[in-house]
C-alpha cells in the first residue's frame, strides 16, 4: 500500500509542479514569445526543483527496497493533469475553461489521450517545455533512480509471455 501511496504522490505532485508556472504566469503575459521563452524553462526547472527535493528526501528515508520511479510516474502525471491545469490557466485569463459540466468532458478526453494533451499544450504555446521534461525525466531516472521500478514486482510474473514449443 506504500507504493500505491507513493506513485499517486509522484503523479499529482509530479503534474502540479510541472504547470504550476504555466497557471499562474500565462494568465498575466502580455506577449505570447514573452510566455513561450519563460515557460520553456520555467516548468521543466520546477519539476527539477520538486523532484530534487523529493529524491533526496527518498534517499533519506529508504532501506534501499527499490519502490517506484519518481521521475517517470511524474511524467506520467504531467501527461494526465496537463490539460486541467491548462485548462484552469486559460480559465483565469478569462477564456473558456471550467465553467458548466459539459466543459469537463473535453478535459477528461485529453487527459486519457496524450496526443491531445499535445495538441493543447501547443495551442497554449508550452509545448516545448513538454517535449523537454518528456526528454529529461527518463534521464533522470536513469542517472538517479535506476534501483525504482517502472511496473511493480508483483506483476511482472504475470505480464511473462512464454513461448510455445511445438515438437515436430
Amino acid at each position: 500500500m506504500k507504493n500505491f501511496w507513493l506513485v499517486l504522490a509522484s503523479v499529482l505532485i509530479g503534474g502540479i509542479s510541472f504547470w504550476t508556472p504555466n497557471v499562474l504566469l500565462f494568465p498575466r503575459m502580455k506577449s505570447m514569445n514573452t510566455f513561450f521563452a519563460v515557460i520553456t524553462f520555467a516548468c521543466p526547472l520546477a519539476l527539477l526543483v520538486v523532484y530534487g527535493v523529493a529524491t533526496w528526501y527518498r534517499k533519506q528515508q529508504e532501506v534501499n527496497d527499490g519502490g517506484p520511479s519518481s521521475a517517470l510516474f511524474a511524467l506520467i502525471g504531467i501527461w494526465l493533469t496537463g490539460p486541467w491545469l491548462m485548462g484552469f490557466a486559460g480559465t483565469l485569463a478569462g477564456g473558456p475553461g471550467f465553467h458548466e459540466l459539459s466543459d469537463y468532458t473535453p478535459f477528461l478526453w485529453m487527459s486519457l489521450c496524450p496526443p491531445l494533451t499535445l495538441y493543447f499544450s501547443a495551442m497554449q504555446g508550452n509545448v516545448l517545455a513538454l517535449i523537454l521534461v518528456t526528454v529529461l525525466m527518463p534521464v533522470c531516472h536513469h542517472l538517479f533512480e535506476k534501483e525504482h521500478w517502472i511496473i511493480p514486482p508483483g506483476w511482472k510474473p504475470r505480464m511473462h509471455f512464454r513461448r510455445s514449443h511445438s515438437a515436430g
